[in-house]
């Protein structure tokens, strides 16, 4: 475990330090591009699918409990929100898988029968294409896996944005 840690905290500080800094910094692409459409319904791991839509939500990125970014959805309960800041910190959360979208708006906004749930329309977030499995590296797949979330990590920053999904929402 430690060399795992080790090594990624090695991968961030590559990461960083291959980032434009300065003035090159602000003609950047955001760092990191969440998506995701958020459901007007309760319950665990939502169907997008097969449930009405959250139009003009509030939602907001939250990793290791500070909020990172935030957007409201569209007619169609989509959003898309842009990650501007480039942290070691940031990356570690999205590694560790400690970032959720969380929607601010109660419910009720989108359907009064459900004005009786209590808790939080919530979903995690994780990095396109990383292996979810199990695996001996903490979930990433064995080495193979590692290496692609790495050269995903590496392209991301030096290409400027890193694309990341939220999972199924659920009412936590």
């Amino acid at each position: 475990m430690a060399t795992k840690s080790l090594f990624l905290s090695a991968l961030l500080l590559v990461a960083v330090g291959m980032a434009p800094h300065g003035a090159e910094a602000d003609t950047q692409l955001p760092l990191g591009i969440i998506s995701g459409i958020v459901p007007c319904s309760a319950g665990s791991s939502i169907n997008v699918a097969a449930v009405p839509v959250f139009p003009n939500a509030a939602v907001q990125v939250v990793c290791g409990g500070t909020v990172v970014g935030a957007a409201k959805t569209d007619d169609s309960g989509a959003f898309t929100i842009n990650l501007r800041m480039l942290s070691t910190q940031l990356l570690t959360s999205l590694l560790q898988k400690e970032c959720k979208v969380v929607v601010v708006t109660p419910l009720a906004a989108c359907n009064v029968s459900l004005a009786s749930v209590t808790g939080t329309l919530a979903a995690t977030v994780q990095i396109l294409g990383a292996d979810s499995g199990s695996s001996g590296l903490g979930g990433l797949g064995g080495l193979g896996g590692l290496i692609g979330l790495i050269g995903q990590i590496i392209g991301g920053v030096v290409g400027g944005v890193l694309n990341i999904a939220t999972a199924p929402f659920s009412v936590i």
